[in-house]
């Protein structure tokens, strides 16, 4: 299960100031943009001294500035006003548009993306953000088309090259992602979260050494990057270094102990090791976070089925079948123990509905046969 990740930070096009030359005490557009320059400025527009340009500039510069602090709102009132002195400002469409796909404002994103593209149709930054727009609604199709256009007018536009990645890896073609990963990253060394997209898509392949070498350079450039810490913890875990798996994820929780990921990942490793009581405080603490994080019941399930406790496993996997009732994991965990305390009828219908799920399990098609001559 891949940990979601964030795209590479979105680069924006910088716009040299436009104005009539002046000397450095008549410059009202070319100083710090707060409320009473920002006046000064307007000030100058009317009487005609600078351009609507320059007002437009310096507003837009606000907005960027207040965006980078999250102030998403804020952001906007300066990037509306911005639009509204100077139409024809593509950047402030642009930026506008990333504020507003910051919101989920889908539709009037991609309505300032067109606008932008109208504008500067040679800017590859702006198809390259429509695409990423697209790709958060799922579009995938459209969002590739753009990440296309955009590298057709740059073929080094960095967020274009990761995006059509992220869109490969999303479409499970794990080798043209990691071919794209490898093209921006040639660019872009030192991008911590490109590596551990990279290495995403190498743990999806089964390369667990390529993963892990991948999520530790992106450690090495951020100590702090969570995801990448667990996406190492889990390619360990699939490796079957259990011990290592858990450092990785008790890392993760000594900075922020209600990450559930880290949780239910680490109550896994622990089942793996023994360490049943672990694995159930574990997910005990995953589940009073999250009472829909089926995982987490899964692995308790499962804790308790090693101890002998089969009620207690049995109502897991029947909270984690609340949950996803498609999940055949659950189904079968939870026929085996019905198996185990010789409730034949009930172990043969959750293998049945599995094996209906997942029709070419053999494991699950055993289980069945053998549970069924039991019951005669």
């Amino acid at each position: 299960m891949s940990t979601l990740l964030r795209l590479a930070t979105v680069v924006m096009l910088s716009i040299a100031f436009q104005g009539v030359a002046m000397a450095a005490d008549e410059k009202p557009c070319h100083e710090s943009a707060d409320d009473a320059a920002i006046a000064r400025c307007r000030a100058a527009v009317t009487s005609g001294a600078v351009t609507p340009r320059d007002l437009a500039s310096m507003l837009w510069e606000r907005g960027r500035n207040t965006m980078r602090a999250d102030d998403l709102d804020g952001a906007l009132t300066d990037l509306d006003a911005a639009i509204a002195v100077d139409p024809t400002f593509a950047a402030a469409f642009n930026s506008r548009g990333v504020a507003l796909r910051r919101q989920q404002r889908y539709e009037k994103a991609l309505a300032d993306f067109d606008a932008a593209m109208r504008l500067d149709p040679a800017n590859a930054i702006f198809p390259a953000n429509r695409g990423r727009t697209w790709q958060e609604m799922r579009d995938l199709d459209h969002a590739m088309a753009d990440y296309d256009r955009a590298l057709r007018l740059d073929p080094k536009q960095l967020t274009a090259l990761y995006g059509r990645a992220m869109v490969h890896h999303a479409r499970r073609e794990l080798d043209a992602a990691i071919a794209g990963f490898n093209a921006a990253l040639a660019i872009d060394p030192n991008n911590a979260i490109g590596l551990a997209n990279r290495a995403d898509a190498f743990d999806d392949k089964g390369e667990f050494d390529r993963a892990i070498r991948d999520y530790s350079e992106a450690l090495r450039i951020d100590a702090h990057y969570a995801a990448a810490r667990i996406g190492r913890g889990r390619a360990y875990q699939e490796m079957g270094n259990y011990g290592a798996a858990i450092a990785d994820y008790s890392a993760v929780l000594a900075i922020d102990p209600k990450d559930v990921y880290a949780l239910h990942n680490r109550a896994a490793a622990y089942v793996r090791t023994g360490d049943f009581d672990s694995a159930i405080a574990d997910a005990s603490q995953s589940i009073a976070l999250d009472p829909n994080d089926s995982t987490a019941y899964l692995n308790r399930g499962s804790a308790h089925a090693f101890k002998r406790d089969y009620a207690s496993a049995i109502a897991d996997y029947s909270q984690a079948l609340r949950v996803n009732p498609d999940d055949v994991d659950a189904l079968t965990a939870r026929g085996r123990a019905y198996e185990e305390i010789r409730d034949f009828d009930h172990a043969s219908a959750d293998y049945a509905r599995a094996l209906k799920l997942k029709p070419q399990a053999r494991e699950i098609r055993e289980r069945l046969e053998k549970t069924r001559q039991r019951m005669r």
